[in-house]
């Protein structure tokens, strides 16, 4: 793919320019979801932050405390690690060890890649599984959190969907790199 910023080539699986940093935007399904996901993560945030300075000074000034609010923040950080992990996988940003992807050659390379991703897919999907059967457990309990009187499912359900999005984003970008290496001949 061709930056359309600064006209370098770069891989299609990252869209991200490597040399001017622009994006590719993608369709307009693409471009709510990315807004989406960065207004979610950004509300999740400053909820977080809110809520611990919110539990410090009252503890440290007027000695209480909001009810629930470390279960809600310890919930938010969930949340947030699994959004976050969701964005990252979707850039193609997310942690990797590539020390023997750096040493073969370019066609290995993204062979590597497709084994990766597909694997890493694979790897997700049985994450949402027993992700999922957990969050029904919790559902059974009827367990409620003391901030607002949640039912802790709810709070928990972040699991499969964000397993679930990363495995669909790490299925999408093993087709890509196929697809690339199809094109490459």
């Amino acid at each position: 793919m061709q930056c359309l910023k600064c006209g370098t080539e770069f891989d299609p699986a990252r869209y991200e320019c490597p040399v001017c940093g622009s994006e590719y935007q993608g369709s307009r399904l693409t471009r709510y979801t990315k807004r989406g996901e960065g207004i979610i993560l950004e509300a999740m945030l400053f909820l977080m932050v809110f809520m611990v300075l919110a539990q410090i000074l009252l503890r440290n000034l007027f000695h209480t405390g909001i009810p629930g609010a470390d279960d809600l923040i310890r919930h938010l950080v969930l949340w947030i690690g699994l959004l976050g992990a969701a964005v990252a996988t979707r850039s193609g940003a997310h942690v990797k060890i590539d020390v023997a992807a750096r040493l073969l050659p370019d066609f290995w390379r993204r062979v590597s890649c497709v084994v990766t991703c597909l694997f890493s897919s694979v790897v997700c999907f049985i994450l949402t599984w027993a992700s999922a059967n957990f969050v029904y457990i919790e559902y059974q309990v009827h367990d409620h959190t003391p901030f607002l009187n949640l039912p802790l499912w709810i709070m928990q359900v972040i699991l499969p969907v964000g397993y679930l999005i990363i495995a669909v984003r790490f299925t999408r970008n093993g087709i890509n790199f196929i697809l690339q290496l199809l094109r490459s001949g």
